[in-house]
């Protein structure tokens, strides 16, 4: 090799040594930004008109919304469980289950309103059936059907928090609950009827929020918990 060829490859070298070590101070010194960070107490907002959660409102929003806003496809399935004979036919909801959002990693399950026909012209399709050992049957969603599901209106959400959420914060930003319950199975329910959330702390698991629309509060969070009593208590 030349001498100019020496020159040239100590040049190089300089370069890329140079470089290293100003990525080095880079990644020491300056902060990198969260690409995807989760919203401060997943931007609960509640009124008397409306609950909104992570920019969505149920019962006006859409889980074609929802997949625009989270920007992630979740898995949408119909839950229902095996029915017996001479029992009536077992109640069936769609979910849609978006996994590992944000940088927390928080998982968000969305239910979905839709039409009994509907609901029964998935069932009756069967798409990739399973039943779990607790009798709970899960059906897929057909493709053909997916256009009609994404346009269905948001019926409550659920947060399953990666990681622990101070219960103390969560009371500072949004006050005491109105309603304590310990359901007897060891989990405490924080219920905001105004806000339409029972607030779940398992003994152990992760804690959930579950969102429905105030006016439905007592019908679908609060009914189904004191039919959980004299075991647990109200307070």
């Amino acid at each position: 090799m030349d001498a100019q060829g020496l020159i040239m490859q100590e040049k190089w070298a300089i370069r890329i040594t140079a470089g290293f070590f100003i990525a080095l101070i880079l990644y020491i010194f300056v902060p990198i930004s969260d690409p995807n960070p989760r919203p401060t107490f997943w931007n609960i907002k509640a009124s008397a008109q409306s609950t909104s959660i992570l920019g969505l409102t149920i019962n006006q929003d859409t889980l074609q919304d929802a997949i625009t806003t989270l920007q992630s496809t979740p898995d949408i399935a119909l839950f229902t469980t095996r029915q017996r004979k001479n029992e009536p036919e077992a109640a069936m909801h769609l979910e849609a289950f978006f996994d590992d959002l944000y940088d927390h990693g928080d998982r968000v399950v969305i239910g979905l309103s839709a039409s009994p026909e509907l609901l029964q012209h998935i069932k009756k399709q069967a798409y990739q059936p399973q039943i779990f050992p607790n009798n709970t049957i899960r059906i897929g969603i057909q493709e053909k059907l997916i256009p009609d599901v994404l346009q269905l209106p948001i019926h409550n959400i659920t947060i399953i928090a990666s990681r622990p959420i101070m219960f103390e914060d969560f009371k500072e930003a949004f006050g005491e609950p109105d309603h304590f319950i310990n359901d007897g199975q060891g989990n405490a329910h924080f219920l905001y009827p105004a806000m339409g959330l029972d607030f779940i702390q398992p003994a152990n698991g992760a804690q959930l929020l579950q969102f429905v629309a105030p006016e439905r509060f007592e019908q679908d969070l609060l009914n189904p918990l004191m039919e959980l009593l004299p075991q647990g208590a109200i307070k």
